[in-house]
């Protein structure tokens, strides 16, 4: 089963604290032990000491009664004998580590349930006795218990700071990638603005600024497509219903259709070699609007030609021929005849001009898709379309550099 990245940072933080706390708390808890049972040693050799310092000598032998020093809090101090029975103080009746002490050194460890150290009492040159301090097993075991519990309450807290870390790390590592995801569904429905905001986090940014970038080149390529789908439907539109026309009459017009069958396989070639960035070019515009010009006037249209002696221009013959069909239809369509093209130089450019003998444009009107199509093609060759007259018979110029130029 698929994890969130917030679990799986927040069970590897933690988990690296739990390590980290047994690594560093278990040999620090055995060390606490043992730093108490030496303190207790510690503490247990100096009351036996003392127990031994107050002693007579003789005193033993003579089994005169001792007074014995204040020992250490929970501690307690007995005398014994060479045979290890106990003369004064408390402790157990006889102890074999009292007995050990007739060596005449020291010696501790664990007798009757406690942790003892037994000091020889030296009388003259020979050992009378021992002094033995003692501190109940179960006393130990609870400082022992008490400073692991403290151990263990660090611990503890320090898991429960490292959980509260954890899940603050984990947001902050996740809500970049989680960002990353509403981004990635956004641009599916077309909102390349969210995809706008940086969040620091190089992993997070890198993908997202591709995404980004591959956001627009698709929306790029759509925008395209639906140009050339708009366009399409607009260049097709006039020669389809002509060839219509030409076949459905009484007598249909075979030479006709089939010269429109041709203008519609161009227009395609046309249309598909002016997708997206294309269409580069030059071309004679005197040749491009002769041909415009015929295939219009037979159709049995008022179309005629005026041109000058002009160089090429920097513009594809596809576009030149798709824009005059643009202006040419719109002359028919929205004025009236005669319409008449005219190529002439124009400083540096040319101008490529359709007018017309009609009313001219309306106030308010705005392009459609054919002057649309126009506009692009003719600004991506850096020339520009231009309304030299918008009253009564009309004039709309394409102005285009030269070629070269």
């Amino acid at each position: 089963m698929a994890r969130s990245l917030r679990g799986q940072v927040r069970s590897a933080v933690v988990l690296a604290a739990v390590v980290a706390v047994l690594l560093l708390g278990v040999p620090l808890a055995v060390v606490f032990g043992n730093l108490i049972d030496s303190r207790a040693v510690a503490g247990l050799q100096r009351d036996a000491v003392r127990g031994a310092a107050s002693v007579p000598d003789n005193k033993l032998e003579a089994g005169v009664a001792v007074r014995l020093p204040a020992v250490t809090e929970g501690n307690e101090l007995g005398l014994y004998d060479v045979q290890g029975r106990r003369v004064s103080g408390s402790g157990p009746a006889r102890s074999a580590l009292a007995a050990r002490a007739a060596d005449g050194h020291e010696h501790n460890g664990d007798e009757a349930g406690d942790l003892a150290v037994v000091v020889p009492i030296l009388s003259d040159t020979a050992v009378a006795g021992s002094a033995r301090a003692a501190v109940p097993s179960s006393t130990l075991d609870g400082r022992v218990g008490k400073a692991w519990a403290l151990l263990a309450g660090l611990a503890a807290a320090a898991i429960a700071v490292a959980l509260l870390l954890a899940r603050r790390s984990a947001r902050t590592i996740s809500l970049p990638f989680e960002q990353l995801t509403l981004a990635a569904r956004a641009l599916g429905e077309g909102r390349l603005e969210d995809l706008h905001t940086a969040t620091g986090v190089t992993e997070a940014d890198a993908p997202r600024q591709a995404l980004e970038d591959s956001g627009r080149q698709v929306e790029e390529l759509l925008r395209h497509e639906r140009e050339f789908v708009r366009d399409a439907s607009h260049q097709l539109r006039t020669p389809l219903a002509n060839l219509l026309l030409a076949l459905e009459g009484p007598e249909p017009d075979l030479a006709v259709a089939l010269d429109q069958a041709r203008h519609v396989a161009t227009t395609v070639d046309d249309l598909v070699a002016l997708r997206g960035l294309g269409a580069t070019g030059s071309c004679d515009p005197v040749v491009t609007a002769r041909e415009a010009v015929a295939r219009w006037s037979a159709l049995g249209l008022d179309v005629s030609l005026r041109a000058d002696d002009v160089g090429e221009v920097g513009l594809a013959s596809a576009a030149l021929r798709q824009a005059l069909d643009v202006l040419i239809d719109n002359a028919v369509r929205h004025g009236s005849e005669p319409v008449t093209v005219t190529v002439e130089p124009y400083g540096e450019s040319t101008f490529v001009e359709v007018a017309d003998a009609g009313p001219g444009f309306p106030l308010g009107l705005h392009h459609g898709t054919g002057l649309d199509l126009v506009t692009r093609v003719v600004e991506r060759a850096g020339g520009t379309l231009v309304v030299r007259h918008a009253g009564p018979h009309p004039r709309v110029a394409l102005l285009l550099p030269q070629s070269g130029s």
